[in-house]
């Protein structure tokens, strides 16, 4: 049966998770198909440099094999209809990350959960809300927010889920659990506005004032955005009216003697 036949398969009346889980697990070490219907859950819906949300995808799909609302197969549950990404089960994948994400897939089938994401069975992209009241959030992962749909995870509601970011250096995954990560209110772009962009301060360079301050003819200021100088300012200086009178010696009384 092809992984696209399986995904036909509906969910059982009932469930019972221990015995689904371990029937799943069975299946995908005996069938290739079914370890790789994993494996491309979490190569097309995870940021692929975060362990953190590969083991998150990988932690729903078992958590769904697990439910009665679910088929009961690894490939029967990423290949039911408009539960994961468009073409996940036939779309090529790069051979560069597929070694890491196959190994961790490993490490699921053999156990290993992210235990951030507890029993939730629902994420979608980090960074949209909804104002649905059944919807509590537990974690973001990998560019994905896992919620719990519902019902209250450990009997309450969690308004702000924890967040795991991916390392700048990767490491060798190894088995174990994930262990929670900062708060919510540090991870950038989760939920969350951006922060607006500080104010620079104007600088005042010597050719800036050197302009600003420099005389300029008149009616010529307005295009260097500079206050234009009142016109009285470049008026004329009024002529002065002085007259002078010229004299004679002949018209000058007396006489002049020396002594």
């Amino acid at each position: 049966m092809s992984p696209v036949e399986t995904a036909a398969v509906s969910a059982p009346a009932t469930k019972e998770p221990s015995a689904a889980r371990k029937r799943a697990v069975a299946l995908a070490k005996a069938d290739p198909r079914e370890k790789d219907c994993l494996v491309r859950a979490m190569y097309f819906e995870s940021n692929r440099s975060s362990e953190a949300g590969l083991l998150g995808v990988g932690t729903v799909v078992m958590n769904r094999v697990e439910s009665a609302r679910y088929p009961e197969t690894i490939c029967g549950v990423v290949g039911a209809p408009r539960q994961f990404a468009s073409g996940v089960l036939t779309r090529p994948m790069t051979e560069k990350t597929l070694p890491r994400i196959q190994a961790i897939a490993e490490d699921i089938l053999d156990g290993r959960r992210n235990e951030s994401v507890g029993s939730a069975k629902h994420f979608h992209m980090a960074g949209m809300r909804f104002g649905y009241a059944n919807m509590h959030y537990v974690t973001v992962a990998g560019g994905n927010a896992f919620y719990v749909k519902g019902e209250r995870p450990e009997r309450r509601r969690i308004e702000e889920p924890t967040i795991q970011l991916a390392s700048a250096t990767s490491t060798p995954a190894t088995t174990g659990s994930i262990g929670a990560s900062p708060s919510f209110a540090s991870a950038p772009l989760a939920f969350a506005p951006e922060a607006a962009a500080p104010k620079l301060p104007t600088v005042q360079t010597p050719a800036v004032m050197l302009v600003r301050n420099a005389p300029l003819p008149p009616g010529r200021p307005i295009d260097l955005d500079l206050p234009k100088p009142a016109a009285r300012a470049f008026l004329a200086p009024p002529k002065a009216d002085r007259r002078v009178a010229t004299l004679l010696t002949s018209d000058i009384r007396g006489s002049l003697s020396s002594q």
